[in-house]
């Protein structure tokens, strides 16, 4: 079965190759199946290094790099791949200015984050859900990689890829109450609250926005409509697990990015 890989017009272009992965084109089987990339719910682990394995081969990639995500804003430089399958380090964001390398996010209803600095030809991969969205790890990727490579915000290029739509992401008042005091404007990031004191949570436009508050152009920030929660048959979605009564029984898609040797 052929991979189906989501992405971003913005992002085809010489020098970088990128995808956002989905379901299909796998091994594993159950509530993994099929293109499951994460080791850490309980897939076979022959099955994740066999999916893994397809992906860096149809993307050309020397390796992928994944780092242990803490739903923080720490971004780690990845000057190589590496050892065996080792993570490389723990935080939420991934960077490289070093071709073959895929940098990888994994998610399964949170954002994944893509950046590509042409001038500079340097790149960096994001995790942002709620709690990396509070925390801005955005705003922090982009000024590591200034602080690196000398990015400057302006010359970067974004593509925000499958993540949980607003409709079917309803928190309660305490996530409400952590947005609302991250954002002068929450209109569009969060709905009218219910009685309760939830609402419902546009995590990817929150991640939009900050994209553009880094420095940024709109129009240099494309981002992916698909839904996680939405697309059962194409998608992994952790919710949608949860509310199926198999809580912490999911795959997990991932968006990368790498360099290539050649511009």
């Amino acid at each position: 079965m052929t991979l189906d890989l989501v992405r971003s017009d913005l992002l085809d272009r010489p020098g970088i190759v990128h995808a956002f992965t989905t379901r299909t084109g796998g091994v594993s089987e159950g509530p993994y199946a099929s293109l499951n990339l994460t080791r850490s719910r309980g897939d076979e682990a022959a099955h994740v290094s066999e999916n893994r394995d397809r992906v860096r081969a149809e993307l050309g990639l020397d390796a992928l790099v994944f780092a242990t995500q803490v739903h923080g804003r720490a971004v780690i430089r990845v000057d190589g791949p590496p050892k065996g399958d080792q993570p490389a380090g723990e935080g939420d964001a991934l960077m490289t200015d070093r071709p073959g390398l895929g940098l990888a996010c994994q998610t399964a209803d949170c954002t994944p984050i893509l950046l590509f600095d042409p001038d500079k030809r340097a790149i960096a991969a994001i995790h942002s859900g709620w709690r990396g969205t509070v925390q801005n790890i955005v705003a922090a990727t982009v000024e590591a990689m200034g602080e690196a490579y000398g990015t400057r915000p302006g010359q970067l290029l974004a593509a925000i890829g499958p993540s949980i739509s607003a409709v079917n992401y309803r928190v309660g008042p305490e996530v409400v109450a952590q947005f609302e005091a991250a954002f002068e404007v929450t209109g569009g990031i969060v709905s009218p609250k219910d009685p309760e004191g939830g609402a419902h949570l546009d995590v990817g436009e929150a991640c939009r926005r900050q994209l553009i508050l880094a420095g940024l152009p709109e129009t240099a920030v494309w981002r992916s409509r698909a839904c996680t929660y939405a697309e059962a048959g194409r998608l992994f979605s952790a919710r949608r697990s949860h509310h199926q009564g198999q809580s912490g029984l999911f795959g997990g898609q991932a968006g990368i990015i790498a360099l290539t040797a050649d511009d």
